[in-house]
Protein backbone atom coordinates (compact mmCIF):
# COMPACT_ATOMS: atom_id res chain seq x y z
CA UNK A 1 0.00 0.00 0.00
CA UNK A 2 1.25 3.80 -0.99
CA UNK A 3 -0.96 6.28 0.01
CA UNK A 4 0.18 10.28 0.11
CA UNK A 5 -1.13 12.99 1.71
CA UNK A 6 -0.12 16.58 1.84
CA UNK A 7 2.56 16.30 4.35
CA UNK A 8 2.64 12.08 5.25
CA UNK A 9 3.14 9.05 3.43
CA UNK A 10 1.06 6.00 4.05
CA UNK A 11 2.91 2.75 3.04
CA UNK A 12 4.54 -1.00 3.78
CA UNK A 13 6.98 -1.38 6.41
CA UNK A 14 10.11 -2.91 5.63
CA UNK A 15 13.12 -3.83 6.90
CA UNK A 16 14.77 -1.07 6.34
CA UNK A 17 12.45 1.20 9.18
CA UNK A 18 13.43 -0.80 12.10
CA UNK A 19 15.42 1.92 13.99
CA UNK A 20 12.93 4.37 13.04
CA UNK A 21 10.24 1.97 14.51
CA UNK A 22 12.06 1.38 17.11
CA UNK A 23 13.04 5.10 18.88
CA UNK A 24 9.02 5.92 18.86
CA UNK A 25 8.20 2.19 20.06
CA UNK A 26 10.44 1.92 23.19
CA UNK A 27 8.43 4.67 24.16
CA UNK A 28 5.85 4.10 26.77
CA UNK A 29 4.27 7.18 26.65
CA UNK A 30 3.26 6.22 23.07
CA UNK A 31 2.29 2.88 23.03
CA UNK A 32 0.98 2.25 26.26
CA UNK A 33 -2.00 4.75 25.96
CA UNK A 34 -3.03 2.94 23.08
CA UNK A 35 -2.76 -0.40 25.20
CA UNK A 36 0.28 -1.68 23.51
CA UNK A 37 3.12 -3.00 24.89
CA UNK A 38 6.60 -1.43 24.33
CA UNK A 39 9.09 -2.72 22.13
CA UNK A 40 12.57 -3.54 23.84
CA UNK A 41 14.81 -3.99 21.69
CA UNK A 42 16.22 -4.27 17.59
CA UNK A 43 15.21 -8.36 17.30
CA UNK A 44 12.11 -7.43 18.85
CA UNK A 45 11.07 -4.31 16.43
CA UNK A 46 12.60 -6.66 13.17
CA UNK A 47 10.19 -9.40 14.45
CA UNK A 48 7.37 -7.02 14.75
CA UNK A 49 8.07 -5.71 11.60
CA UNK A 50 7.87 -8.76 10.36
CA UNK A 51 4.63 -9.62 11.73
CA UNK A 52 3.43 -6.17 10.25
CA UNK A 53 4.85 -7.41 6.64
CA UNK A 54 2.69 -10.83 6.70
CA UNK A 55 -0.68 -9.65 7.92
CA UNK A 56 -0.89 -6.52 5.56
CA UNK A 57 -2.59 -4.78 8.46
CA UNK A 58 -0.33 -2.21 10.32
CA UNK A 59 1.67 0.69 7.80
CA UNK A 60 4.39 3.13 8.43
CA UNK A 61 3.56 6.82 8.45
CA UNK A 62 6.02 8.65 6.78
CA UNK A 63 6.96 12.23 7.71
CA UNK A 64 9.96 14.43 6.70
CA UNK A 65 11.55 11.63 5.56
CA UNK A 66 11.63 9.16 7.96
CA UNK A 67 8.89 7.00 9.76
CA UNK A 68 6.94 8.23 12.89
CA UNK A 69 4.18 6.30 13.66
CA UNK A 70 2.16 3.66 12.10
CA UNK A 71 -1.72 3.33 11.58
CA UNK A 72 -3.23 -0.59 11.85
CA UNK A 73 -6.52 -1.58 9.68
CA UNK A 74 -8.10 -4.74 11.36
CA UNK A 75 -11.18 -6.55 10.66
CA UNK A 76 -14.18 -6.50 12.74
CA UNK A 77 -16.21 -9.72 13.72
CA UNK A 78 -20.17 -10.19 13.44
CA UNK A 79 -21.73 -11.44 16.43
CA UNK A 80 -22.13 -14.84 14.88
CA UNK A 81 -18.14 -15.21 14.84
CA UNK A 82 -17.92 -14.10 11.21
CA UNK A 83 -15.98 -10.99 9.70
CA UNK A 84 -17.86 -8.43 9.04
CA UNK A 85 -16.57 -7.24 5.78
CA UNK A 86 -17.99 -3.75 5.22
CA UNK A 87 -16.56 -2.67 8.64
CA UNK A 88 -12.67 -1.74 9.71
CA UNK A 89 -11.19 -0.43 12.97
CA UNK A 90 -8.36 1.94 12.82
CA UNK A 91 -5.47 1.73 15.45
CA UNK A 92 -2.44 4.01 15.56
CA UNK A 93 0.72 5.97 17.41
CA UNK A 94 2.82 8.26 16.59
CA UNK A 95 6.27 9.33 17.90
CA UNK A 96 6.15 11.85 21.07
CA UNK A 97 8.56 14.56 19.23
CA UNK A 98 5.85 14.97 16.50
CA UNK A 99 2.86 15.24 18.44
CA UNK A 100 0.56 18.54 18.16
CA UNK A 101 1.72 18.78 14.24
CA UNK A 102 -1.58 16.90 12.83
CA UNK A 103 0.51 14.48 11.41
CA UNK A 104 -1.55 11.33 12.98
CA UNK A 105 -4.41 13.57 12.45
CA UNK A 106 -3.53 13.65 8.28
CA UNK A 107 -2.78 9.33 8.42
CA UNK A 108 -6.30 8.87 9.56
CA UNK A 109 -8.07 11.06 7.26
CA UNK A 110 -6.16 9.80 4.22
CA UNK A 111 -6.59 6.15 5.23
CA UNK A 112 -10.49 6.88 5.79
CA UNK A 113 -10.91 7.94 2.70
CA UNK A 114 -9.21 5.15 1.06
CA UNK A 115 -11.05 2.41 3.15
CA UNK A 116 -14.17 4.26 2.18
CA UNK A 117 -13.13 4.68 -1.55
CA UNK A 118 -12.97 0.88 -1.44
CA UNK A 119 -16.26 0.10 -0.11
CA UNK A 120 -16.04 0.14 3.64
CA UNK A 121 -19.11 1.23 5.25
CA UNK A 122 -17.78 2.16 8.79
CA UNK A 123 -14.82 2.59 10.19
CA UNK A 124 -14.67 2.11 13.68
CA UNK A 125 -11.46 3.00 16.41
CA UNK A 126 -11.61 1.54 20.44
CA UNK A 127 -9.65 4.20 22.82
CA UNK A 128 -9.05 3.93 26.93
CA UNK A 129 -11.19 6.46 28.19
CA UNK A 130 -8.30 8.34 29.87
CA UNK A 131 -6.45 8.63 26.20
CA UNK A 132 -7.70 12.31 25.76
CA UNK A 133 -5.37 13.03 22.50
CA UNK A 134 -6.59 10.28 20.99
CA UNK A 135 -10.53 11.18 21.19
CA UNK A 136 -9.67 14.50 20.70
CA UNK A 137 -8.34 13.42 16.77
CA UNK A 138 -10.84 10.98 16.81
CA UNK A 139 -13.18 13.89 17.19
CA UNK A 140 -11.77 16.37 14.71
CA UNK A 141 -12.44 13.68 12.19
CA UNK A 142 -15.69 13.13 12.72
CA UNK A 143 -16.05 9.84 14.73
CA UNK A 144 -18.78 9.33 16.94
CA UNK A 145 -18.95 7.95 20.33
CA UNK A 146 -20.88 4.51 20.46
CA UNK A 147 -20.36 3.17 23.64
CA UNK A 148 -17.59 1.61 26.57
CA UNK A 149 -17.33 -2.04 27.37
CA UNK A 150 -14.80 -3.53 30.00
CA UNK A 151 -11.83 -5.29 27.83
CA UNK A 152 -11.81 -8.96 29.16
CA UNK A 153 -10.05 -9.83 32.09
CA UNK A 154 -5.94 -10.60 31.15
CA UNK A 155 -5.98 -8.05 28.94
CA UNK A 156 -4.28 -5.84 31.07
CA UNK A 157 -2.95 -5.30 35.05
CA UNK A 158 -5.78 -3.54 36.14
CA UNK A 159 -9.37 -3.88 34.52
CA UNK A 160 -9.63 -0.84 32.22
CA UNK A 161 -12.44 0.14 29.38
CA UNK A 162 -12.28 0.68 25.85
CA UNK A 163 -14.53 3.78 24.68
CA UNK A 164 -15.99 2.91 20.73
CA UNK A 165 -16.39 5.37 17.89
CA UNK A 166 -17.42 5.23 14.38
CA UNK A 167 -17.04 6.85 11.11
CA UNK A 168 -19.45 6.79 8.51
CA UNK A 169 -19.39 7.80 5.21
CA UNK A 170 -20.22 11.20 4.48
CA UNK A 171 -23.13 11.17 2.22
Amino acid sequence: MRLVGARVIIRDFTQADVSDYLRYASDPAVLQPAGMRTVLDRQAAQATLRRFALTHSDYAVEYAGRVVGNIGVYPRIRPDGAPDLTTRELGYALARDVWGQGIMSEAVALMCAHLFGHGIQAIWAAVFPDNQRSIALLTRQGFDYQFTVPLPPGLGETPRHEAYYRLLPKA
